[in-house]
């Protein structure tokens, strides 16, 4: 039989049991500075860090600030590798640091209660107000910082444009750690109307937020608001929520200015030729020393180059572009009105015309040599008006000048003549009048300078006025020729009167003439007879009245001119010599000192006055005096007494007037194939 033998065995299962696990982060919360009075938010997350959920406890704030400290809605549990937040949130009310202890319980064995530190710091924003002036941006008032305040100074009643830059101001910055409220920014004040914002800007109803370190900047300016109130104040009034700031308050003052007379001045910036193509003299580049005017206004008399004939133009503005520039007014800038005028003048020019006489640039066209003086007036709104005045001097800058004027009308015509020493060839007073092309090594030259002389200088004509030596510098010119129509003024000039032949070594002889060419007038005169003789000749009183002159009906070629006549009113001729471009006349003939004036006239066409001799001195005899100096022409008036009163004036006859009552003087020759000039009876 054998034997069973039975094996017992034992078992047991082993099972491990997943415990809850807490993380929280951060660790600790720092909320910086928070504006007293305002609150901060911040979470901590919790996390279930295992598969088993992790039940939350108690949540509590702890330590002496605990109170500044408040917990949002906290949660009970956190699902397995799931999170939940807490909520924090600080809310200081004092200037100090806080501190308190977040502990967080939970079932997580290992950590049943995680601690978290918080800390925050209560703060306020700081209000900083700054008034400002600063001289260097052009600012005219005074700011003071403590107590702040400004003062605009003196100002008027009238708009002022002045640039913002210039304008006093006030610079509102928030100095602190936090968001400033600027509440309110307004002026206040009895006086408040006078003061306003730059631009008339405005400051929003609902205050303005300025970050930490941020500002703004508002120019503030100053009008009084009536000419009876010397004195003005108010207060820019800024409130915040600055607690320890909360309003400040910048005193505002000014005064009345009495209105300011306009600023002045005036150039004569350019001088026109009337010949196209010849190039302007342009004085712009003189304003820097004009801009204020010279006691006793302006005197351009030796500096500006004028000749008869040309356009001046003056102007009142520095600066067209700026109107805080001369001229302008300092209240309105160039609210302002300009007139120009004509004060004083040579004698035949007080009549002169301005173009654009009530405006900045003012023009005319003087033809009459001799000085002359404008005066402008700039009056501004309030009507105070500045003037000052402008001399200058109109002048052929050439050694001999004659320049002849007349009184007279409309339709009268004369013509001055300069006759060169070498074109008078016998003893006769009229000996190189009218001197035809003759002279010269080609026939070509005339010795007798005179309007209708010039007309038949044209290009191909083959003559000229070549006087001296080879070019055109010491030719005599034309400058001012009438033709009947006005300005009733003609002027020729020389320069070099030395370099004729005859003035080579002794001093020699120019003749000055005056040619009634044209009666043009229309009137309806009185009849006179002339009977040719001694007692009655055309072109003396006869029977006419003392103004007077009878002119023959004709005056054929080879006749004195005689039977019917009319009494026509005599013109007056007044020659005026001009030496070495003095603007004032070394001879004025008839001499305009006598009392009673001279009776010098002309009184019929065709006839010529012979006016003066001017001896010129030798070309040897420059710079012969013991100072260096030239010996002066000498003017020797022809028919004047002792007292220079022309007694005996010396009258021929050149051309012929036609029959039929025509009272213009025709040429009575052909010379060279040239209808000219020559002498007839008288």
């Amino acid at each position: 039989m054998g034997l069973l033998l039975l094996a017992a065995c034992t078992c047991k299962q082993s099972v491990k049991t997943v415990t809850p696990s807490i993380m929280v982060a951060p660790t600790g919360v720092d909320f910086g500075q928070v504006k007293n009075g305002d609150s901060a938010a911040r979470t901590v997350t919790l996390s279930a860090a295992s598969q088993a959920a992790l039940a939350i406890g108690a949540v509590t704030v702890s330590g002496d600030d605990a109170p500044f400290f408040t917990l949002g809605t906290t949660p009970t549990q956190v699902d397995a590798f799931g999170s939940a937040t807490v909520t924090i949130t600080f809310a200081p009310t004092e200037l100090r640091a806080y501190t308190a202890t977040l502990s967080i319980a939970s079932n997580d064995p290992d950590h049943p209660t995680v601690r978290v530190a918080l800390a925050g710091e209560g703060a306020r924003p700081v209000l900083t107000v700054r008034p400002d002036c600063q001289a260097a941006n052009g600012c005219t008032g005074t700011a003071v910082l403590s107590p702040p305040s400004l003062d605009f100074g003196s100002a008027p009643t009238q708009a002022i444009t002045h640039p913002v830059q210039t304008l006093p101001n006030v610079l509102v910055t928030n100095d602190g750690p936090v968001a400033l409220t600027v509440k309110t920014f307004a002026i206040a004040g009895a006086d408040a109307a006078a003061f306003s914002f730059a631009g008339n800007a405005t400051f929003p109803s609902g205050g303005k937020t300025l970050d930490p370190m941020a500002g703004f900047n508002v120019p503030i300016s100053f009008r009084p608001t009536s000419e009876a109130q010397a004195s003005y104040a108010a207060s820019l009034v800024i409130t915040s929520d600055d607690p320890q700031t909360p309003m400040v308050t910048v005193a505002l003052t000014g005064t009345l200015r009495p209105n300011l007379p306009p600023v002045i001045c005036a150039n004569l910036v350019r001088v026109v030729p009337p010949v196209i193509g010849d190039p302007p003299r342009d004085y712009t580049s003189a304003w820097p020393s004009l801009t204020t005017v010279p006691a006793g206004g302006y005197d351009f008399r030796l500096d500006r180059d004028v000749r008869p004939g040309e356009l001046a133009i003056f102007s009142a503005l520095s600066d067209a572009a700026n109107a805080m520039t001369c001229s302008f007014d300092p209240e309105d800038g160039r609210t302002v009105t300009f007139a120009w005028s004509l004060i004083s003048a040579p004698v035949g020019a007080a009549s002169l015309a301005i173009a654009g006489a009530a405006t900045p640039q003012a023009q005319l066209r003087p033809v009459v040599t001799g000085e002359y003086t404008l005066q402008l007036t700039v009056t501004d709104s309030q009507q105070h008006a500045t003037s000052t005045t402008l001399r200058f001097t109109v002048a052929i800058k050439q050694d001999f000048v004659a320049q002849l004027q007349w009184t007279g009308f409309a339709g009268v015509d004369l013509d001055v003549h300069l006759v060169r020493p070498s074109a008078v060839t016998s003893s006769d007073p009229f000996s190189g009048v009218f001197s035809f092309f003759s002279a010269g090594a080609a026939n070509h030259t005339a010795g007798d300078i005179n309007g209708y002389a010039v007309s038949k200088v044209a290009p191909g004509s083959g003559f000229d006025f070549d006087w001296g030596q080879p070019g055109s510098a010491d030719d005599p010119t034309l400058n001012v020729d009438d033709t009947g129509n006005g300005p009733l003024l003609e002027n020729v000039s020389l320069n070099s009167p030395e370099n004729d032949p005859l003035c080579a070594t002794a001093s020699c002889t120019y003749k000055v003439l005056v040619h009634a060419f044209d009666d043009a007038r229309v009137s309806t005169p009185a009849g006179c007879v002339v009977d040719g003789g001694t007692g009655c000749r055309d072109g003396e009183r006869c029977t006419c009245a003392t103004d007077q002159r009878c002119v023959a009906d004709s005056a054929p070629a080879g006749d004195a001119g005689v039977g019917a006549g009319k009494c026509y009113v005599a013109t007056r001729p007044v020659m005026r010599l001009f030496f070495k471009a003095n603007p004032t006349p070394a001879a004025v003939i008839p001499l305009d000192t006598l009392n009673p004036p001279d009776d010098l006239v002309i009184g019929a066409p065709c006839q010529l006055l012979y006016v003066a001799d001017v001896a010129w001195p030798a070309k040897s005899a420059i710079g012969s005096l013991p100072d260096g100096g030239t010996p002066p022409p000498v003017v020797t008036v022809k028919g004047a007494d002792g007292t220079g009163r022309v007694v005996n004036p010396v009258v021929g006859r050149f051309g012929y007037r036609q029959a039929g009552g025509s009272l213009q003087c025709s040429p009575d020759v052909t010379l060279g194939g040239v209808d000219w000039y020559a002498q007839e009876p008288r």
